[in-house]
């Protein structure tokens, strides 16, 4: 019986993983419109995008992640992005050797006030030092962050076109 219903797990998975959308490459700029985390951007020529997530042809990476607040506990809200420092320091421990603590700026995102967290990091420790930049955005009752992640043969090219992408990020109504 349990056999029986590991293979049908297995095989849920199996068909869940052949269903996903597979990543889109943008021939041209791709205008996205994502309602289902209230946001829209703009996919930069060659780059491949897929479900909130879009990639250069040198492996740079833009994630985005939405929480909503409305449950949240009111002392981690009150005290965001501070509050929120130690989980995007442990997100970056998980793929980078994080170098040093982040230069935090005041920034915009959307016009919107936000803070924006830059770790130096490395894959491995003879590898040519990299950075993951952070950007903490609040909207109405929901916390956005976005993060960019650079292969190091990346970085020069990549963080002007994807700090591109943030500068003309905008919020649905």
């Amino acid at each position: 019986m349990k056999r029986r219903a590991l293979a049908l797990a297995a095989g849920a998975l199996l068909l869940a993983a052949a269903c996903a959308a597979p990543p889109r490459k943008a021939e041209t700029e791709q205008t996205v419109s994502d309602s289902a985390r209230g946001v829209r951007y703009v996919v930069p020529a060659g780059w491949k995008f897929s479900d909130a997530e879009i990639r250069s042809p040198h492996g740079s990476l833009l994630t985005l992640r939405v929480y909503d607040l409305v449950e949240a506990d009111k002392k981690f809200v009150a005290g965001l992005p501070d509050t929120l420092i130690p989980q995007l320091l442990e997100w970056a421990q998980l793929y980078y050797r994080v170098e040093g603590e982040p230069i935090r700026t005041a920034t915009t995102v959307a016009g919107l006030p936000a803070s924006e967290l830059v770790y130096p990091v490395r894959v491995r420790p003879k590898d040519p030092p990299s950075k993951v930049i952070y950007w903490v955005v609040i909207r109405k009752t929901r916390l956005f962050v976005l993060r960019a992640a650079f292969p190091a043969n990346g970085l020069a090219t990549d963080e002007p076109v994807l700090r591109n992408v943030v500068a003309g990020w905008t919020f649905l109504e």
